[in-house]
């Protein structure tokens, strides 16, 4: 079982030396993207209906966040700096971890939550940023669903410390 461990990590050592080998992508897609709010210290409703109290305090970085919103409001996330976090798997310094996304309920499987990624993918390669990660719980397929679909890979796999199954997805831009 060591063995295999080993062998992993040697595999993602060189997989990660060619990536921050590769040549950095210069072309600007979209510069008029605006991330609507800045100001993190009022989480929007939409935030409070899809999250625990517990959940959202849970994450201590919101004062490095960038609220980003879609289509009318019905989707949010917050974009954090990878650099100003510590409890992530770190892939980088230049990416955004993405936490707290969400979807009306009411507006689900109607094109937000993939708007809201390509919102995001957008503004992150107009940044210049290597990567996008996040996490999100084994259980929830709608979302792993969406996530794959908009190229995200799955990167870690661990349990919390409530013991639910959480996946660290990834996407390289």
């Amino acid at each position: 079982m060591m063995f295999i461990i080993v062998i992993i990590f040697i595999i993602f050592g060189i997989l990660l030396k060619i990536y921050m080998n590769r040549p950095i992508k210069t072309d600007v897609v979209n510069t008029s993207i605006k991330t609507d709010v800045v100001n993190v210290s009022m989480h929007p409703d939409l935030v409070h209906a899809s999250f625990s109290e517990i959940e959202i305090n849970s994450f201590k970085y919101y004062e490095f966040s960038k609220i980003i919103y879609g289509k009318h409001n019905k989707s949010v996330c917050y974009l954090t700096p990878t650099n100003e976090l510590n409890e992530i798997p770190i892939l980088s310094w230049n990416g955004y971890y993405i936490n707290n996304f969400c979807v009306d309920k009411n507006y689900r499987r109607k094109g937000h939550g993939i708007g809201l990624l390509k919102k995001i993918v957008n503004l992150a390669i107009n940044e210049q940023k290597d990567h996008l990660i996040l996490q999100v719980d084994d259980k929830n397929n709608g979302a792993k669903q969406l996530y794959y679909k908009m190229g995200f890979i799955n990167y870690f796999k661990g349990n919390d410390k409530n013991d639910i199954i959480k996946l660290f997805l990834v996407k390289f831009l």
